[in-house]
């Protein structure tokens, strides 16, 4: 086969032409794998994908795979659609994309830039630090558990097919190379892979493509973009021989956080409990650990997206070196400066006929003068329709006084205010914001009903967390 891409130049511009005559002018190479490689597109929101140069039969082989996924049910879906294919003798096709995107890979080190950075602190928060890392992978993980929900598999995640945004105030996410897709009981037959985050059971050749296989790659996607290190490559691999590898992948060494087993520790990337919170590690531990080779108990991806999720509404940013670290941590992880106060809302279940709330079942960092933005997602839980719509706006600001909260619907929803303290209130609000003070010895603690009061919803409750570092 042939590993050179042919591009047509005219007058020094790149251009392909597509089956219907339409001609692309090429832009800047936007990533590159083992099948190809993608452009942008000058002057229009679409990408490029350039197949190696094949025979015949492979060209009839992507035609028809092409017109299935076109069939296919992807409305909601952030997966770049294949628009038309490329005019022969080329092999690719044309697809939606947004301007302005990049590889996740971008936010990866390669072995190269791992010797070449004089800081790899200042390199990892350059690239939004690891707020905007995990609430990246979160709405990737979304597309992966919105797509197997219709019954479908991805096929080949890697970090060269899942594109995010260019700019660090965007956290838009969309897959490429949709070409992957298939049903998942037609996927058996297809075992195309990215060698380093494929499942142990593709590498041996014991299954194809399933919502698990999918599971596998994410997560060791997941865990190299927060920690920059492969969750099966640890220095037992680097400073072995190439069949090492292999053996890795194969899920036949233990991964590099194995805890009965330091073979395989790796000399690289950062601490876990940096970038890593307590619910994330015991995924990472169950996908790494008893899931490498036994899929049946793998995490599904719908269990990575509310983990990832709840671990970013967990962040603060340091008051001094602004940048972002688990609210959990009394210091900040990059400088040790001490933790700053802030509002913890507790997010529990509200059973208005025991007059009680159930155990928490997340929490969320407010900080002063840092406004959140709570979404259907937290205030009625995992719900797949407008999940990342915006509910309820807050904001908390530092008064002579103490500390005044603001909070605001965002949805046209009235919601309740209710307090325990010596004066107990009940207050009603909607699009006028309302403020009110964190003051227990006045009100004791305040709750934000998100729902009616006599029927069961989930409710936060606002505590006040001293910083410092007693």
């Amino acid at each position: 086969m042939n590993n050179n891409v042919n591009i047509n130049t005219r007058n020094n511009r790149k251009c392909v032409t597509d089956e219907h005559g339409t001609v692309y002018e090429l832009d800047r190479k936007l990533g590159e794998g083992g099948q190809g490689k993608v452009y942008s597109v000058k002057n229009g929101r679409y990408a490029i994908k350039i197949l190696q140069q094949a025979n015949q039969s492979q060209r009839e082989g992507l035609r028809r795979q092409i017109k299935l996924v076109r069939q296919l049910d992807l409305k909601g879906l952030n997966i770049a659609r294949p628009i038309a294919l490329l005019k022969e003798p080329r092999l690719g096709y044309v697809m939606e994309l947004l301007t302005g995107m990049e590889p996740l890979s971008n936010l990866i080190p390669t072995p190269l830039q791992f010797r070449e950075i004089d800081s790899l602190v200042e390199w990892y928060l350059q690239g939004g630090g690891l707020g905007r890392r995990l609430r990246l992978l979160a709405k990737c993980a979304e597309i992966f558990s919105k797509l197997h929900a219709k019954g479908l598999v991805y096929g080949d995640p890697s970090p060269n097919n899942i594109f995010i945004s260019s700019s660090n105030n965007s956290e838009e996410v969309w897959l490429i190379d949709s070409d992957n897709l298939r049903s998942e009981d037609s996927a058996i037959a297809s075992r195309l892979r990215t060698t380093p985050y494929a499942a142990p059971e593709i590498e041996l050749g014991v299954s194809g493509a399933n919502t698990l296989t999918d599971a596998h790659a994410f997560a060791v996607i997941a865990f190299k973009t927060l920690s920059f290190v492969h969750p099966l490559m640890g220095d037992l691999v680097e400073n072995g021989e190439p069949e090492m590898i292999n053996q890795a992948v194969q899920g036949k060494l233990p991964w590099v956080d194995a805890p009965n087993d330091d073979r395989n520790r790796s000399s690289f990337g950062f601490p876990r409990d940096m970038v890593l919170s307590p619910r994330l590690q015991r995924l990472c531990a169950k996908t790494f650990g008893e899931g490498l080779t036994n899929p049946s108990v793998r995490p599904s991806v719908n269990q990575w997206v509310e983990t990832l999720h709840s671990a970013a509404d967990y962040i603060l940013h340091c008051q001094d070196c602004e940048s972002p670290f688990y609210a959990t941590n009394k210091l900040c992880s990059w400088c040790n400066t001490p933790r700053s106060s802030f509002i913890q809302l507790a997010i529990s279940q509200w059973e208005p006929q025991y007059g009680a709330m159930l155990p928490i079942l997340q929490a969320i960092a407010l900080q002063v003068n840092q406004p959140r933005e709570l979404t259907r997602r937290i205030t009625r839980g995992w719900v797949e329709y407008q999940q990342n719509h915006a509910c309820i706006r807050l904001e908390a600001k530092q008064e002579a006084t103490g500390i005044l909260i603001s909070v605001q619907s965002l949805d046209g929803q009235s919601y309740w205010l209710t307090s325990d303290g010596r004066e107990k209130l009940e207050v009603e609000f909607g699009d006028r914001p309302k403020r009110f003070p964190i003051d227990p010895q006045r009100f004791g603690s305040w709750f934000l009903h998100f729902g009616a009061l006599d029927r069961p919803h989930r409710v936060a409750k606002f505590n006040l967390v001293k910083g410092g570092v007693s």
